[in-house]
């Protein structure tokens, strides 16, 4: 861990996975935000999932006043430092302590984590507490007592892995000082929100939690697709394919983790109805829940081009495909798409613009698949790119997502007038067909799809290819809409409001 505290910040600022060591629209939203609050003193707490944080890949505003990095890969056997030997009958009245907050939890009852998180700054949070709970007699007691209850049908390393996931970066949170803030403001709920918890409880000071996707909802869908589970190649275990019972309550962990924290969450912000629906079925008090949808500078339809795509025939179409090269972004439906595309129009050329390097293994699977469909000489992965140089001369965006929240690329090509083909995840049928009456007379700014088509984005795709008209009247109607209804201004004043709650 490394941290930094030069002075109390006003918005105590937490994210995971994402800025500023990491591109993408979440990352581009919160660099947005700081930029245009430049009053607004912020604290970075960034949970990383390497040991070392990367490179800034945006430049340092001048009101980042701190910067704090946790990494989540940490073991609680690897935190630094020495405390207090806990005396056999402290270590068993901790470990019922989480025991009866597991029982709590899971009944339904989120409000138990404050008795916990009490109990343990009574305690001290030390390094040496954490070894005991992950790793002592007692807690391999706990661990043994959940298995055979729920799971003794399974194999035991599968369960244990599940449980060493889930728990140890939660004791890395617990252990791990937290900077003083005036606001905690979360950009996740999870691991993010759990710091943003402990950050009320700790300095009794207001907690926001801004969802753009929603994270139970994403990490749901990441364990369901996930096929092996086991140890780190360094250690030599054989990897196991994840029993589905062992699968549901690596679920029903995140689930509580979100019920806890919108319990203790006294803003609750998401980008859509549908989302704002959603969290209040998972807890979160509709009293407490607002909508604040994401806007985007409207400036004029002209910009530099990348040397990429400068030169280009009169009949050549160019489409593009901009996000991280990632499962949840489903690539490969898109390039089994793009097959049938350019089947029925040759002219066509398809641009991959995202970085690679999130999840390789994906990446390289896609680019073999764009060479075993015979695609290479329409399909380019350029990497992370700037969005800005390639989209004065995209002729249509295609997102083909299993999950999104408001998707900004389908914003920023809307601007440049690109109408957009996007499956029906999120708030993308609300930016391509309007989400208010007067909005969807505006008419479509795209074609919507079902998630993990081929065939229906593939047509979707030759429609607008096809018809010049149809697609400059789409792009136009998606400009208007952005004009109208969704301004950068009025998102950054509804956050000044927001965090005015530090100030009491």
């Amino acid at each position: 861990m490394t941290g930094g505290e030069e002075e109390i910040a006003d918005v105590c600022l937490i994210l995971e996975g994402t800025y500023p060591f990491v591109t993408g629209g979440v990352s581009s939203w919160t660099h947005q935000l700081i930029t245009h609050l430049p009053d607004v003193r912020f604290h970075l707490y960034c949970l990383i999932a390497d040991r070392e944080p990367g490179p800034w890949k945006f430049p340092r505003p001048d009101n980042v006043v701190g910067l704090t990095t946790l990494s989540l890969g940490a073991s609680a056997e690897s935190l630094d430092g020495e405390g207090k030997m806990l005396s056999p009958g402290e270590e068993k009245s901790l470990i019922d302590l989480l025991r009866t907050f597991h029982r709590s939890l899971l009944s339904g009852s989120p409000e138990a984590f404050q008795t916990l998180f009490e109990s343990l700054q009574k305690t001290g949070f030390s390094p040496e507490l954490f070894r005991t709970l992950s790793s002592g007699r007692e807690a391999w007691s706990l661990i043994g007592e959940f298995y055979q209850a729920q799971f003794s049908h399974e194999a035991f390393i599968d369960f244990f892995w599940m449980w060493r996931t889930t728990h140890l970066p939660l004791f890395s949170l617990l252990s791990a000082p937290l900077p003083r803030a005036r606001l905690y403001h979360s950009l996740a709920s999870g691991y993010a929100g759990m710091l943003g918890v402990m950050g009320k409880l700790a300095y009794n000071r207001p907690f926001v939690l801004t969802e753009h996707g929603l994270y139970t909802r994403e990490r749901k869908i990441e364990i369901a697709l996930a096929q092996w589970i086991g140890k780190s190649q360094e250690d030599e275990a054989t990897v196991r394919p994840i029993r589905e019972t062992v699968k549901g309550f690596w679920m029903r962990i995140f689930e509580q983790l979100g019920r806890i924290v919108y319990y203790y969450a006294d803003t609750i912000v998401t980008l859509f109805e549908g989302n704002r629906s959603i969290q209040i079925r998972d807890g979160a008090d509709p009293e407490r829940t607002r909508v604040i949808p994401n806007g985007i500078a409207i400036g004029e339809r002209t910009g530099p081009l990348s040397e990429a795509v400068r030169k280009r025939s009169p009949e050549e179409r160019v489409v593009g495909f901009i996000g991280r090269v990632v499962p949840i972004k489903d690539v490969k439906t898109f390039i089994q798409a793009c097959r049938l595309v350019a089947d029925q129009y040759p002219d066509v050329r398809i641009l991959i613009m995202g970085p690679m390097d999130q999840d390789p293994e994906y990446a390289r699977e896609c680019e073999s698949l764009v060479e075993l469909l015979g695609l290479s000489s329409h399909v380019t992965f350029t990497g992370s790119v700037k969005v800005s140089d390639y989209l004065p001369a995209l002729d249509l965006l295609v997102l083909t997502s299993l999950s999104e929240a408001q998707p900004l690329v389908i914003m920023e090509g809307a601007v440049f007038e690109v109408p957009s083909v996007a499956t029906r995840v999120g708030a993308c049928d609300e930016l391509i067909n309007g989400r208010l009456r007067e909005d969807r007379l505006l008419g479509p700014g795209g074609i919507v799809t079902t998630v993990g088509n081929p065939d229906e984005t593939a047509l979707a795709i030759l429609r607008l290819l096809r018809d010049e008209s149809l697609r400059r009247r789409m792009g136009r109607a998606a400009r208007i809409r952005m004009e109208r209804f969704y301004r950068e201004e009025s998102v950054f004043s509804a956050y000044r409001e927001i965090y005015r709650m530090g100030e009491l």
